[in-house]
């Protein structure tokens, strides 16, 4: 059993709803009840009963709590132990859509606090932020923030705008103000087309006709097909990276440069790590704002 299974458990027994606990814990109804599965199976025994609409806990339920909670008490003390004997090390995870310019700016800053072992990770926020409940990851950096945790402090960055990435000898260069009709006819090029980020856009992309749609792997493979007149592609403004910018002209949708993506900084509460994690924030604000002028 993790740490994961046994706060769902006892989020579940308090709300009597799974839907309630997937709205708490912001995760999914599936994710939930996945849980729940893989730790009655653990314990050979229902956790819950379901009457009518109703949920309730069964009597093994009931006697599970005070284990659950106590679970609970020991691995953070546990966590707590190892952290203060171990060498310095910080995993930080980052979602899809930044540039690798932007990343290398962070291990430097983090360098430069000190003697630090770095393990960089990266994954949808859903994985992320189940990684950084878990203390799997010290830092992560999200467009979800994760709500109602007393364990995890969150703090909202700055904006991380859509934008669209042009071939520098593109027609569509021409203009500085670009519509959804413009891409009518062109080749789109996304990274990680199955996110929910994607799923925005692409409601928007259906005021553009007749397109064709290339997925690539990463952030670079996307500027490399750009710069190589392969299509166009869409990105977050902190996916730019750096050496494709005499290759690459960039230009603003409002549809898409509207829609909602929000930088999250997360990270647990222990002096360690939020020692470093004032100081990344200071130095990642300062590159943001230092880029865009």
């Amino acid at each position: 059993m993790n740490e994961s299974q046994l706060h769902t458990f006892l989020t579940v027994a308090k709300y009597k709803s799974y839907s309630k606990a997937a709205v708490v814990l912001n995760v999914t109804q599936p994710t939930i009840t996945s849980r729940i599965k893989a730790l009655e199976d653990i314990l050979s025994c229902e956790l819950f009963k379901r009457i009518g609409h109703e949920i309730f806990l069964t009597q093994e339920g009931n006697m599970f709590i005070d284990y659950a909670e106590n679970i609970l008490v020991y691995m953070k003390h546990s966590k707590e132990i190892t952290n203060q004997v171990k060498d310095p090390v910080i995993k930080v995870g980052f979602s899809p859509g930044y540039s690798y310019s932007f990343i290398i700016e962070l291990l430097k800053t983090i360098k430069l606090i000190g003697k630090i072992d770095i393990q960089v990770i990266e994954s949808d926020s859903v994985s992320l932020n189940e990684l950084a409940l878990s203390g799997e990851v010290d830092l992560i950096f999200t467009r979800d923030v994760l709500l109602n945790n007393h364990d995890i402090i969150s703090e909202y960055l700055f904006d991380n705008n859509l934008v669209i990435a042009l071939p520098e000898s593109h027609h569509l260069c021409q203009k500085q103000t670009l519509h959804i009709e413009d891409l009518s006819e062109e080749t789109i090029i996304s990274y990680k087309r199955n996110s929910y980020l994607w799923n925005l856009i692409d409601k928007q992309l259906m005021g553009a006709q007749n397109i064709t749609r290339i997925d690539v792997d990463h952030n670079e493979m996307l500027f490399k097909a750009v710069a190589s007149e392969i299509g166009i592609g869409i990105i977050p403004m902190l996916g730019i990276d750096k050496q494709y910018e005499s290759e690459v002209e960039i230009r603003e949708i409002s549809e898409i440069s509207n829609i909602p993506n929000k930088v999250y900084v997360q990270y647990r509460k222990n002096d360690r790590i939020e020692n470093i994690a004032k100081k990344i924030i200071y130095s990642i604000i300062n590159h943001k704002y230092k880029e865009v002028h």
